[in-house]
């Protein structure tokens, strides 16, 4: 994208600091969809000479865009228009996977790993189970045209795992695999939501540096009777996905 094309222009004259013009103005050109996802920007120094600003403005406001999501940095390759957030909208009650389809990605999953295990003290306190228990852990990738954008790990107590729905691991909603299961016809979910720094494991697999800002998410399904069915634990890359909740 040449900045010929692009048709920017600062106003000294006004109030509104340089850099939050600059900015405005380029995501001016994002959301009019002059430029799209993917798209090169122009450089810090193309920037610098063609607005006689200075490399500290137009730093700020680059920065700003890459925090905020709106534009993500390559190494070597320069800066590029990042691929919008999906949203998700939890009082709804439809899946993740279905507001991907609306917004024209394809969603998938890919399992990492499951198994038997001992539960960890805090997973056992959360399922209601004795020290030592077991339960079946589940490790997905949640994937976006292919692209990894959340990494799952779900908990079951051992009891209830003969009736999971393996077929099911790779397809659906991320509680269809537990659809099999009686208690599942009458249950309640309690959820939170925080912001918390990517730590390795999770870096690594959604090929985010480490300390990203990433949307962490823990699910505890309930049958109706009190009897935890499932444990989960999400992390999703805070660039790709944000939660919006709709009240009437």
């Amino acid at each position: 994208m040449t900045l010929q094309q692009s048709g920017m222009v600062i106003d000294r004259n006004s109030p509104v600091p340089l850099y939050y013009q600059l900015k405005q103005q380029m995501l001016e050109k994002i959301e009019k969809g002059e430029w799209k996802p993917g798209d090169s920007v122009p450089t810090e120094q193309e920037l610098q000479q063609s607005y006689k600003l200075s490399r500290t403005t137009v730093r700020q406001a680059l920065a700003e865009m890459v925090m905020e999501g709106r534009l993500t940095r390559q190494r070597g390759r320069g800066t590029f228009v990042a691929q919008p957030k999906f949203q998700h909208d939890p009082l709804r009650h439809r899946g993740i996977g279905q507001y991907l389809l609306e917004q024209g990605l394809m969603p998938g999953w890919k399992v990492l790993d499951e198994r038997h295990i001992v539960a960890p003290a805090e997973i056992a306190a959360r399922l209601h189970l004795p020290r030592h228990a077991r339960v079946y852990c589940l490790q997905r990738l949640r994937l976006a045209n292919d692209e990894p954008i959340g990494y799952l790990v779900s908990y079951v107590p051992e009891v209830l795992a003969e009736a999971i729905d393996r077929s099911a691991l790779n397809k659906g909603g991320s509680t269809d695999y537990l659809k099999r299961l009686p208690q599942m016809g009458d249950h309640c979910i309690e959820r939170s939501i925080e912001a918390v720094a990517a730590g390795e494991p999770e870096a690594k697999l959604l090929r985010v540096k480490r300390g990203t800002p990433m949307l962490s998410i823990e699910r505890l399904i309930v049958a109706r009777d009190g009897t935890p069915i499932e444990f989960l634990r999400a992390r999703y890359r805070g660039d790709r996905m944000k939660y919006q909740i709709n009240c009437s």
